[in-house]
């Protein structure tokens, strides 16, 4: 029993640095399966693909992302807090009333959270504002994405 815990520890331990992250994004106007790609623990790479403005799209968005400031000491027994942000685009299928076609545009990130010590999980609140131009019958700007503000959890690996 005591080497089945030993192990546990250490699996769990090592996930904390790993590279790969695997989440979910559930915010205003996206719900999103969610990927990181951890370049170093100042910068990563965050993807992720799902529903835009509550199935009315698709898209696929992808950003850079920095940590800009972490706090170890705030709850040094639960977690480490993190405020994080970068830009991208994203790209996407739009069909709502006269607009239909393809979607382009920046995307921002600005998220607060925590990765907890013991288990690599890491939960947080974000504004991922996204400007979206559809290009087709009826182009226009999509303005549904400036409401983007929702729950990411992520899962390193």
């Amino acid at each position: 029993m005591i080497v089945i815990a030993l192990v546990l520890t250490a699996i769990t331990a090592d996930a904390q640095r790993t590279k790969h992250a695997l989440g979910a994004h559930f915010g205003g106007s996206t719900m999103d399966m969610e990927y990181q790609y951890h370049f170093t623990d100042r910068n990563f790479l965050d993807v992720t693909a799902g529903v835009f403005d509550l199935g009315d799209g698709l898209t696929a968005q992808a950003v850079y992302n920095w940590n800009i400031r972490q706090w170890n000491d705030w709850t040094p027994r639960f977690a480490t807090w993190k405020w994080w942000g970068g830009v991208g685009g994203g790209v996407g299928f739009y069909n709502h009333g006269d607009h239909e076609g393809m979607m382009l545009g920046p995307v921002g990130l600005l998220g607060f959270g925590f990765t907890l010590n013991d288990i690599p999980l890491t939960i947080g609140l974000d504004y991922r504002p996204m400007v979206a131009f559809v290009l087709g019958d009826n182009s226009d700007l999509i303005d549904s994405g400036f409401k983007n503000v929702g729950v990411t959890l992520t899962y390193r690996f």
